[in-house]
């Protein structure tokens, strides 16, 4: 299947294009793996400095108990990300591989590093917005057991959710995923909770994100068709409308604007999503 493409290992080209080596199953260099470990493994480091370097300022010496179910929720929530980067990365460089643009394993780390910029450079608002869906109850305790609760179970659920999706090889968004683990976590709280105001989903936030989650793909579906169709009306060659021959990869111009969408649609996922 077409659709499984970027998920195993056989690429979208491959599957179009039978004489292409996509390479997508290729071993990884062990410098690479070595490379990755590295990284990793400092990513952690920093990370626990900083919980703890942050929890010092609080004033208060933090329970060991409840230090440890931190560093839990961030393994868990890094988990959460590494499925969506591996669920997300075909949405951006399907078109690169595919045309023979770029390298496959080039194109995947390309991603990545502007995924990452992505997040470094974000404001932070699509977090804070995330953030009022949450029940605020649990947010002002997020240390208590229900916090932990709270954080487990939409991290879990979206995860599920994500690898479910990527094993069939359907596309699928995980802020879509995540929205939906915290809007029935918010119910769930309610529900448990009764009917006060504090402990549900705050529907008029929710309305906003939902709004934009469905208006979105409907904005790209007709934003692609009419820019296809202006193209041809103005473009007129077939060449660029066929699918790639072999490994040849696209004129260079029509190159240059493909690892430039790709690298925009990585920095505006990470800049995002990551958040």
């Amino acid at each position: 299947m077409a659709s499984t493409a970027l998920t195993g290992g056989e690429s979208l080209s491959t599957a179009q294009n039978p004489g292409v080596d996509s390479r997508l199953d290729a071993r990884l260099h062990p410098a690479g793996r070595w490379i990755f470990a590295a990284l990793t493994i400092g990513g952690l480091a920093y990370a626990g400095i900083s919980i703890a370097a942050d929890t010092a300022m609080v004033g208060e010496r933090m329970a060991t108990g409840v230090f440890l179910f931190l560093g839990l929720a961030l393994m868990i929530a890094l988990g959460f990300e590494f499925v969506n980067g591996f669920h997300d990365t075909a949405n951006a460089v399907a078109t690169v591989i595919y045309t023979n643009t770029m390298a496959p394993h080039v194109a995947v780390v390309w991603s990545g590093v502007w995924n990452f910029l992505g997040v470094m450079f974000s404001s932070g608002a699509v977090a804070y917005s995330i953030i009022t869906l949450l029940p605020v109850d649990l947010i002002l305790n997020i240390g208590s057991a229900g916090g932990f609760a709270m954080i487990f179970a939409l991290l879990f659920a979206a995860v599920l959710w994500n690898l479910a999706t990527w094993y069939v090889g359907l596309p699928n968004s995980s802020s879509h995923a995540l929205i939906g683990s915290i809007l029935g976590v918010g119910l769930a709280n309610q529900l448990i909770n009764g009917a006060d105001g504090t402990s549900g989903v705050e529907w008029g936030q929710a309305e906003k994100v939902l709004s934009g989650l469905m208006i979105a793909p409907i904005l790209g579906f007709v934003g692609a068709l009419l820019l296809l169709y202006v193209m041809k009306k103005l473009i007129r060659q077939p060449v660029l409308y066929r699918a790639p021959e072999g490994k040849a990869p696209p004129p260079r111009g029509i190159r240059a604007l493909l690892v430039f969408t790709c690298t925009a649609v990585s920095f505006a996922h990470g800049s995002n999503d990551g958040q």
